[in-house]
């Protein structure tokens, strides 16, 4: 009745060749994995995009890098030094040791060394001949009288005569008896107690 109602149109033509009644046909192989398929395709093409993006803007990068750190620098805030406030330092002084002061150490004075005594040419010499050689004694006189000494005797030994050429000082004129062994060249010389004169005793040639 409907049918002779109705003319069949194009609608009417489609609707016979699907499928009637609650069985549909089954989904192809592939189609659970389309998703996953999409999924791969299209991040790498989003990240692209954004690599896109921020390369066309890098200051505005750089900007919002660099705020954040802008606002978490702290305000600086002067803390008043104990003396503004008037508050004793916690902190203990360091007390500074006393430096050692070197000692100076004063060099030992230079030993005072004695220079020796001119000699007293005004003391009696006396030459005594105990060699036997005529005029020996008057020759050794002259020579000591030479050498500026004002009281020069010559005279014949008495006594026990040395062994070689001797010259007898009293014991406090070393000087003088050390200056007439320069001149005579006499190698003995012997200090004597008793004495008040040189004594210069020839037992043989100078």
């Amino acid at each position: 009745m409907d049918e002779a109602r109705y003319p069949e149109d194009e609608f009417d033509r489609i609707g016979k060749n699907l499928p009637q009644g609650a069985h549909r046909p089954g989904q192809p192989w592939w189609h659970g994995f389309l998703p996953f398929v999409i999924v791969i395709i299209a991040a790498p093409l989003l990240a692209w995009a954004m690599l896109l993006l921020i390369g066309s803007h890098p200051s505005t990068a750089n900007d919002a890098a660099t705020k954040p750190q802008m606002s978490q620098t702290p305000n600086t805030v002067a803390t008043p030094s104990p003396a503004e406030t008037g508050k004793p330092s916690e902190e203990p002084t360091e007390s500074v040791a006393p430096s050692e002061e070197p000692t100076q150490t004063t060099p030992p004075a230079a030993e005072k060394t004695t220079e020796p005594r001119t000699a007293d040419k005004t003391i009696t010499v006396s030459v005594l001949n105990a060699s036997g050689i005529n005029g020996l004694a008057a020759k050794t006189k002259d020579k000591v009288a030479a050498d500026g000494f004002t009281k020069v005797s010559a005279e014949n030994f008495q006594g026990t005569k040395p062994a070689v050429n001797t010259i007898y000082y009293p014991s406090d004129r070393e000087a003088e008896a050390r200056e007439v062994q320069r001149v005579l060249n006499i190698d003995m010389i012997v200090p004597k107690d008793g004495l008040e004169t040189i004594q210069v005793v020839l037992v043989g040639r100078l």
